[in-house]
């Protein structure tokens, strides 16, 4: 190197230094403060041994250290600091991120985890900023060094015997995989040797303990598993792992680990969810719950030999909480056990009554008889009543306007107008003579005219239809409009919604998938617990 060109490097670098001085200086309000950083960043520069406080302000010519120290503890971010150093050179940008982490000993360990480049002459529009690609690669190498160190300091801290409080040796080394949501990394973690207080010790059986398996059984972290299981109630299976593949700068991912990751946050719902203690009802006349019921059909698998699944899919609502469910009776044991741990979580207990809307469907409100163990009260849906009504007031506007109707149209426009109001308000005996002479009167009209019989046949048709339905109910029908006035619910609307949100959304046919009894249930179960924002609460209290 010429002098030439060696004091045009000095003259470089002093103008950076100025304008490193120069970037630093909006940071601070005081002029103060301002020389104190230019003298803090000379004194790191210079050839002092240690960069104590005291030796950085003898090295500046203070008379005390107290500027500078100040400094070094504003530098300081918590446990992990990390240091944006902006270096212009030329038409270049360059971001180097250190990782400084302290440990619970005290002692500081430093990394530095990489440099960006970034020449803002060449750079596009999409340039500017954090790209996803380089935030990945962030996340990743951030990530494998925390878990380095925290793996360390919990091999350290597994070497104290808890019972004698003695050190316990290492016996060897082993390199485990663990998956995590920022990367797949392979970790070196130690054996540790048994202490000779439980070496002999039935509770304790032998061989050397491996902290890294306590932590992580499956070698996943939870949070993975968690985020596994929310994408794939929300998305296909495919469609889950492509896009932690696409966000996250996770490991490859498959739809099969996608599926058998929520087979296992499904079964560990469901055990936590029976361990947990019953709540108690606040007081002895709390409001009775209302169960809301229906069920979704979906395809089934070819090797089943039927072509639908049922999913009985429904919502519990208390005066102030409601909770979705979902389960496939053919895939548990016992789905009535089911159905009263979702009951208790809501407080119910033996004194509470429980009321059920569904759409008549005898084996719904079976299932919440053999939960609860006792009598329920069963209401039918009176949207479904309202719908049959509706036919039989369309089959007799279509009789009317027949060209060649001989009747009298008072006899059958008047039943059909007052069926709704009289079924409104429990009238039933008076509603159900009314379809009775309907189909009478229908029968009355001659059968010359093809046109006027087919109408009356529709006629009767639909009469026998809601005559056959409310028959079959008789026990389950009550007094809408009072139920309506008080503002109690009266149609099982919210079932209808749970069908849309659990079933149909993720197992319908138009996913084009074909599930067998136990996917499908796993699914379910999830999926409510996601719509109902259970899971994360399931984890935390799987974690303390």
């Amino acid at each position: 190197m010429t002098v030439s060109d060696w004091a045009g490097c000095v003259s470089d670098w002093s103008h950076a230094l100025a304008g490193l001085k120069e970037f630093i200086a909006p940071v601070f309000k005081r002029s103060e403060q301002i020389g104190s950083a230019g003298v803090f960043i000379d004194g790191l520069l210079s050839g002092a041994e240690r960069k104590t406080g005291w030796m950085l302000a003898e090295e500046a010519g203070l008379a005390r250290p107290y500027r500078i120290q100040s400094l070094r503890e504003w530098a300081k971010d918590g446990g992990v600091c990390v240091y944006w150093w902006f270096n212009e050179r030329g038409t270049a940008m360059e971001v180097r991120i250190i990782i400084e982490t302290t440990f619970e000993n005290g002692t500081t360990k430093v990394r530095r985890l990489g440099c960006l480049s970034h020449p803002f002459r060449r750079t596009q529009p999409e340039g500017f900023g954090l790209l996803l690609e380089d935030a990945k690669t962030i996340l990743g190498q951030l990530q494998n060094a925390i878990l380095l160190d925290q793996i360390k300091e919990v091999s350290e801290a597994s070497k104290i015997c808890p019972d004698c409080d003695r050190v316990r040796a290492i016996h060897d080394y082993r390199s485990r995989v663990l998956d995590t949501l920022f990367g797949r990394f392979q970790v070196k973690v130690p054996r540790i040797r048994r202490c000779a207080c439980n070496a002999r010790s039935d509770v304790f059986p032998g061989g050397p303990l491996l902290p890294l398996a306590h932590f992580f059984p499956d070698r996943s972290t939870p949070e993975l598993q968690h985020v596994q299981a929310e994408l794939g109630a929300r998305y296909s299976f495919r469609d889950a792992a492509r896009i932690l593949e696409t966000f996250l700068p996770c490991a490859k991912q498959v739809n099969t680990s996608v599926r058998d990751r929520l087979g296992r946050v499904a079964r560990e719902i469901d055990d936590i969810e029976q361990t947990e203690p019953v709540v108690a009802a606040v007081a002895e006349d709390a409001p009775a719950l209302t169960v809301f019921l229906d069920g979704a059909h979906i395809r089934r698998r070819p090797e089943y030999q039927k072509r639908h699944l049922d999913v009985v899919v429904g919502k519990i609502k208390s005066h102030d909480k409601c909770r979705r469910f979902g389960l496939v009776q053919q895939a548990v044991l016992s789905p009535a056990s089911q159905l009263r741990q979702d009951l208790r979580a809501l407080g119910w207990d033996h004194r509470q009554t429980v009321t059920v809307i569904s759409d008549g469907e005898p084996t719904l409100p079976n299932l919440v008889r053999d939960a609860v163990g006792g009598k329920v009260r069963h209401i039918l849906d009176w949207w479904h009543i309202s719908m049959r009504i509706q036919h039989v007031e369309n089959a007799v506007k279509g009789l009317l306007q027949a060209r060649n109707f001989s009747g009298v149209s008072v006899l059958f426009k008047r039943p059909a107008e007052t069926l709704r109001w009289y079924l409104w308000h429990e009238q039933i005996r008076t509603a159900t003579t009314g379809l009775q002479w309907l189909m009478i009167d229908c029968a009355r009209l001659p059968a010359d005219d093809r046109v006027v019989a087919e109408a009356a046949g529709r006629v009767q048709a639909r009469c026998r239809d809601l005559y056959s339905y409310l028959a079959n109910n008789m026990d389950n029908l009550t007094n809408y409009g009072q139920r309506h006035r008080r503002g109690l619910p009266i149609s099982s609307s919210r079932a209808e919604g749970c069908v849309d949100d659990i079933g149909n959304t993720r197992m319908g046919k138009r996913r084009r998938m074909r599930w067998s009894p136990k996917g499908a249930h796993r699914v379910a179960v999830v999926r409510a617990a996601v719509l109902d924002r259970r899971l994360n609460g399931a984890y935390q209290r799987a974690a303390a």
